[in-house]
C-alpha cells in the first residue's frame, strides 16, 4: 500500500524542492519515540546507544526518524527499509540498488532538525541556533574570506551573531552539497546575503562558478537559522518549499510501516 500521495509529491520535486523541520524537544510522546527507534537500522541504533549525554542521543533519534519519514513521503519504500551508502568523505546518499532519484542531506542542533529533498539535485543544508559562543572572530578568521571579516567586524550585537551565523551556515551548506569534507578552504569563498539573491565568489583556485549554485538562507523561527546549497541550473530554477513535519505526519509513517 502506497503513502498517500506519494506519486504527487514525488512529481512536485520535478520542480520544487523540499525542506522539512521539526523542534526534536517537542517530540516526546513514548509510542512515536519508540517507533522512531524501530525504523532504525543496526548501524544507527548502535550509534545511538553510544551518545552518553540523553538529550544528544534524543537528537540523534528524532533527526534520523525524520529523515527516513520524510522519504517515505515521496515513494513506496517504509520508512525501516531505506539503505544508505557514504561517499567519499561521509556524505550519506540512498544505495544504488534501490534505483531511487532522491537525494538528502541532514541537520541537527539544539532546538532543530532539519532535512531537504530534491529530485536527481545536488543539496546541502546546515542549521544552527543563533547563540552567543566563544571567540567568534577566532572562528571568522579561519573561515571566512578577508571582505567579509571586515564586515563582520563593523556589525555589533543581534547583526554580528546573524551575520556570522549566515556565513558559517552557508560555508557548511556548501561543502555539504558538494560531499567534499571539511578540509575544504572555506575561506576562499566570499558570500554577499545583501541582495536579493545570495551571491558567491570564488577564489580563482576553486573549480567553480556563481552559477552553478542557488543559495537561500531560511529563518524557520526567532532563535535558529538555516542555509541552504542546491546546484542550480538556471533554465529549471525550483522553488524552495519549507514546512514543519507535525505530530499527525509521524503518525501516517508509522502506519504505513505497519502494512
Amino acid at each position: 500500500m502506497k503513502y498517500p500521495d506519494t506519486d504527487k509529491n514525488s512529481q512536485n520535486l520535478s520542480r520544487e524542492v523540499h525542506v522539512w523541520h521539526v523542534v526534536p524537544e517537542s517530540v516526546r510522546d513514548p509510542a512515536i519515540l519508540q517507533h522512531c527507534r524501530d525504523i532504525l537500522d543496526p548501524e544507527e541504533r548502535e550509534k545511538l546507544g553510544r551518545f552518553i549525554r540523553p538529550d544528544d542521543g534524543h537528537h540523534y533519534l528524532v533527526s534520523h526518524a525524520l529523515l527516513r519519514s520524510v522519504l517515505s513521503y515521496y515513494a513506496d519504500v517504509a520508512p525501516a527499509d531505506w539503505r544508505f551508502a557514504h561517499g567519499k568523505h561521509g556524505r550519506p546518499e540512498i544505495q544504488p540498488d534501490m534505483q531511487s532519484p532522491l537525494r538528502f542531506n541532514l541537520t541537527h542542533t539544539r532546538g532543530l532538525a532539519a532535512c531537504v529533498v530534491t529530485r536527481d539535485v545536488d543539496c546541502g543544508i546546515d542549521a544552527e541556533q543563533l547563540h552567543k559562543r566563544s571567540n567568534p572572530l577566532g572562528v571568522a578568521q579561519r573561515m571566512f574570506s578577508p571582505l567579509e571579516l571586515e564586515a563582520l567586524g563593523q556589525k555589533r550585537g543581534t547583526d554580528f551573531l546573524e551575520y556570522f551565523y549566515q556565513g558559517w551556515t552557508l560555508r557548511e551548506a556548501y561543502v555539504k552539497a558538494r560531499g567534499i569534507g571539511i578540509s575544504f578552504p572555506t575561506r576562499q569563498l566570499c558570500f554577499n546575503t545583501e541582495g536579493e539573491r545570495i551571491s558567491v565568489k570564488f577564489d580563482d583556485s576553486i573549480d567553480d562558478t556563481e552559477r552553478n549554485w542557488y543559495f537561500q538562507l531560511i529563518r524557520p523561527n526567532a532563535t535558529h537559522i538555516i542555509a541552504l546549497a542546491l546546484r542550480d541550473n538556471p533554465d529549471e530554477h525550483r522553488h524552495v518549499i519549507v514546512s514543519e513535519w507535525g505530530q499527525g505526519q509521524w503518525g501516517q509513517v508509522w502506519q504505513r510501516g505497519q502494512i
